[in-house]
């Protein structure tokens, strides 16, 4: 009886052999599939002495609330690509020869949504070889994970939110920008020191990753040296009538110090609604008056920036003792000569990281995207450009070099005059303070009753030749700044 229960018939037989023989044929079937679906992928890519150029992928916004930033990026990344190319291209030794840049900028009209699907495109579709992210942490944000999940490097010029640098991603490496939770160290550090008289300070930030990370420092900073805010609050905040109903908060914990960390629409906003409820404050900070100061000063009431203060970064401020590229003067130089007008911080982050791509592909020899990682390494610590040093943590990708300065603005007879303040051992002259009183008009200088992004610069995805993106610097501001050997 247990015999007959275990023994196979012959039919049973059969149809497992049946069976394993067609599950043989389907795992032949599939890793056939599997073989010819990947060369069919790598097929689309040239490689080898077939390969006549790198693409340069990267993302820009022709509209929304980041259009301008982004177009300033990728009028930097743009005039970097032009350049190398009058030069022949990039030397890729384990080719054996130059290649020209082919630029491939898709517009993600400042949605995240947009840019997960474009910056898919970029690696799936159009395989390219340089991943270059558009402008800022919000919209670098959908790239690290797919830079990460392709296992191709993605070069960043100005996101810089701590989260995104993680140990266990080597696909991101920050090029051009300082690791935000870094920037307002200098400023907190000035305030310590100016404890005596500025004890009551005011924080207003927006709620995203890159200025959250600001406040947060920032506060931590001030209260462990025994200045705790008046005011911590976060905001969505994006017009002047929203910022009114903020200042009126703010102006009643009766602040010596008010902080604001927003973009640059941001900053136009909370200056306007400044002026609209005639308010004044005795130390006022936003960050983007000093990194797009000719869009600040043209689309705030006239006055508004007097006697503020923000961060000092180049063309303010100025690097000569450079190994790699132009020094900060000669390019401030060029591109006024080029566009009319002078560059501003996020122009130049954009020529910067174009610079490092470049020399990280010489340095690697070739375009792997793991040997490029290396090759940043190999750069941090052992190379400054216009930007100043350039110093990664290598195990994140962060950027720690790069220094955020403290500068304010002064009346002077040619204009407003961007004075370095802090740390004493770069200063260019001492704060006013308290700020003078200022008599502000409603109506910001020189500037359309809206911004239109399309208004300043036109951008094709075909054509290589960089547009200006620079807006008229009508006050005759000085860009010599503070040099830093």
């Amino acid at each position: 009886m247990g015999s007959s229960s275990t023994a196979a018939s012959p039919g049973a037989s059969g149809a497992k052999k049946g069976r394993s023989a067609r599950n043989a044929l389907m795992a032949v079937i599939v890793v056939i599939v599997i073989v010819v679906a990947g060369a069919a992928y790598f097929l689309t890519r040239p490689s080898g002495s077939s390969q006549q150029y790198i693409t340069v992928g990267t993302l820009y916004a022709s509209s929304g609330s980041f259009a301008l930033s982004s177009g300033y990026q990728l009028a930097g990344l743009k005039l970097w690509i032009n350049q190398t190319n009058a030069q022949g291209g990039l030397m890729v030794s384990s080719l054996g020869k130059k290649l020209p840049l082919k630029l491939i900028a898709l517009d993600d009209q400042s949605s995240t949504t947009t840019a997960t699907t474009l910056y898919t495109n970029l690696i799936t579709q159009d395989h390219v070889d340089i991943l270059v992210a558009d402008f800022g942490s919000t919209l670098t944000a959908p790239a690290v994970a797919i830079a990460q999940e392709h296992h191709v490097l993605l070069f960043d010029p100005t996101a810089s939110t701590p989260g995104f640098f993680t140990a266990t991603n080597p696909y991101i490496v920050d090029l051009s920008i300082l690791v935000s939770s870094e920037w307002p160290l200098v400023l907190a550090h000035y305030l310590i020191s100016q404890k005596s008289n500025i004890s009551r300070v005011a924080i207003l930030y927006l709620n995203q990753a890159f200025t959250t990370a600001q406040a947060q420092t920032l506060d931590s900073t001030l209260v462990s040296a025994g200045i705790s805010p008046v005011y911590y609050q976060s905001t969505s905040a994006s017009s002047a009538a929203e910022y009114s109903t903020l200042l009126q908060s703010i102006n009643a914990t009766h602040p010596q110090a008010v902080l604001n960390f927003g973009y640059d629409t941001n900053d136009i906003a909370f200056y306007s609604a400044l002026s609209a409820n005639s308010m004044h404050f005795n130390f006022t900070f936003t960050i983007y008056s000093g990194l797009e100061y000719s869009l600040l000063h043209a689309q705030t009431p006239s006055g508004s920036l007097n006697y503020t203060y923000t961060y000092a970064s180049p063309p303010d401020v100025q690097y000569t003792n450079v190994n790699l590229g132009p020094t900060t003067a000669a390019f401030v130089s060029n591109w006024t000569s080029i566009y009319g007008s002078s560059p501003n911080f996020n122009n130049i982050a954009g020529f910067n990281a174009g610079l490092l791509i470049g020399k990280t592909i010489e340095t690697a020899g070739s375009l792997n995207q793991t040997a490029m990682r290396q090759a940043v390494n190999k750069l941090s610590g052992n190379t400054t450009t216009l930007e100043g040093p350039f110093v990664i943590n290598t195990s994140t990708g962060a950027q720690i070099g790069m220094p955020m300065d403290l500068l304010q603005y002064q009346p002077s007879s040619s204009g407003l005059k961007p004075v370095v303040i802090y740390p004493t051992a770069v200063a260019t002259g001492t704060a006013i303070y308290p700020a003078p009183a200022v008599v502000v008009s409603s109506t910001p200088l020189n500037s359309p009753a809206v911004v239109s992004a399309e208004s300043y610069y036109s951008i094709s995805s075909s054509a290589l030749p960089a547009s200006a993106l620079c807006l008229r610097n009508d006050d005759g501001i000085a860009v010599s700044g503070v040099n830093r050997n």
